[in-house]
């Protein structure tokens, strides 16, 4: 299922520094006739993800290395070129020994053109009667403009048009995660053929807990998102816990995720909720589904890591 859509990401907050007037980092004694800022090039605006950045200056000095950080000068990076995989404030300066020169920075914005959601019942369910579901959307929301999808689509929206949005099934690896004759591939044909430069990774509902150390989920976790990574299209991944009481698989998604150096959503402050569940349905199956309130808290969390 594709929805033309629109795409995504937006501007870490605010900087010290603007993309024309170098500021000082009073950390290190300033050089400011030996060692000139070097520029950004570009220097700053709405990229695609991994848009590479060059830091260009007219002269190095010798023993001058040029340095960049994305982290608002916490940690700094010797380079005069990188890729840009989030969104937000670049600085840039020329160090040389203990001497540096004063520091330019650049605000970004990146945008997504093509995003694979890899879910199970909260991202997309067909109508089932017998169960008193009627809709097909993200179970239990009340419409599909209010299921968590749609919801994060539209931020997204605001960003880039159009954005292709596809879903995939993840419900196989939720369950069968281990089993000799489960091989994930379901999800090679999305990967080659849709060519997602945006994966979102929303599963974990489904897991059964006394399944996780037996059948290694760690190393399953961890081979899926390597799968997922191994296409040469430019993207970024990002995973999210459950909103029920998974710990011990909630445990393995942050380890493997963190350890990837992905975007962790954690929804755990969800988990035992009832404002954000669905309550007023009878079928029980139903029921602990998100509602409206919970679908969009999850939309909420997850659009907030975009600048991650």
């Amino acid at each position: 299922m594709i929805f033309t859509l629109l795409g995504l990401l937006f501007v870490l907050a605010g900087s010290r520094c603007t993309p024309d007037d170098p500021s000082l980092d009073t950390s290190l004694p300033v050089d400011t006739v030996n060692l000139k800022t070097p520029r950004i090039v570009p220097a700053g605006g709405n990229f695609h993800v991994k848009t590479d950045v060059q830091l260009v200056t007219d002269t190095l000095p010798a023993g001058a290395v040029i340095e960049y950080s994305l982290d608002k000068g916490q940690t700094w990076q010797v380079g005069q070129q990188f890729t840009l995989i989030k969104g937000g404030q670049v600085m840039a300066r020329l160090r040389a020994d203990n001497r540096v020169s004063l520091t330019r920075s650049a605000s970004f914005r990146l945008y997504f053109e093509r995003m694979l959601i890899i879910g199970n019942s909260i991202t997309s369910h067909p109508p089932v009667a017998s169960i008193g579901w009627f809709n097909s959307n993200g179970m239990a929301a009340s419409a599909p403009e209010k299921d968590y999808v749609h919801l994060l689509t539209a931020n997204l929206e605001t960003l880039y048009k159009p954005l292709l949005v596809r879903l995939q099934n993840g419900g196989d690896f939720e369950l069968k995660f281990g089993a000799p004759d489960y091989t994930r591939a379901e999800f090679a044909p999305v990967i080659n053929d849709f060519k997602p430069d945006l994966i979102v990774v929303r599963l974990g509902e489904n897991m059964d807990e006394n399944r996780v150390q037996p059948y290694d989920l760690e190393t399953q976790y961890r081979t899926l998102l390597a799968e997922l990574s191994s296409t040469s299209q430019p993207h970024k991944i990002i995973c999210t816990t459950s909103v029920w009481a998974r710990p011990k698989a909630d445990a393995v998604i942050r380890k493997v995720t963190t350890e990837k150096g992905y975007v962790l959503v954690d929804l755990s402050g969800m988990v035992g909720q009832s404002r954000y569940f669905a309550g007023q349905y009878s079928n029980p199956a139903v029921a602990a589904h998100p509602n409206d309130v919970g679908m969009q808290q999850i939309a909420d969390l997850i659009w907030e890591k975009f600048n991650n």
